[in-house]
């Protein structure tokens, strides 16, 4: 179900009572996550800072650089089916792969 029709997060009622949901309440800002989500495919997975937990909706917000790109996900916290809670290093390392993955996929197309 899509999060923009309103059908997934009713606004007023606060069924936000997983487990997932339940550790996103307690976060502060800033912390550094990796999260895998119930979507398939390249965005299965967040690998960021968590912003905000919108109770009212269920709608949590995330940051992530994407290729030295900034990027804002916003997801209902039902569909995200695990959350770490990671450090500078980690966010280091992964930007690091990606920033090979990236270089070795333009250096393949070349």
């Amino acid at each position: 179900m899509s999060l923009l029709r309103g059908d997934s997060c009713d606004k007023g009622k606060n069924n936000c009572n997983n487990c997932v949901c339940d550790q996103l309440k307690k976060l502060e800002p800033g912390t550094p996550v990796f999260v895998r989500t119930t979507a398939g495919g390249l965005k299965s997975s967040i690998k960021g800072r968590f912003l905000c937990f919108d109770l009212d909706s269920c709608c949590v917000t995330f940051t992530e650089e994407v290729f030295e790109e900034e990027i804002t996900t916003i997801i209902d916290c039902r569909n995200i089916v695990s959350l770490s809670v990671t450090n500078e290093q980690f966010m280091d390392n992964m930007r690091e792969i990606m920033r090979r993955l990236y270089n070795g996929i333009n250096g393949f197309n070349a």
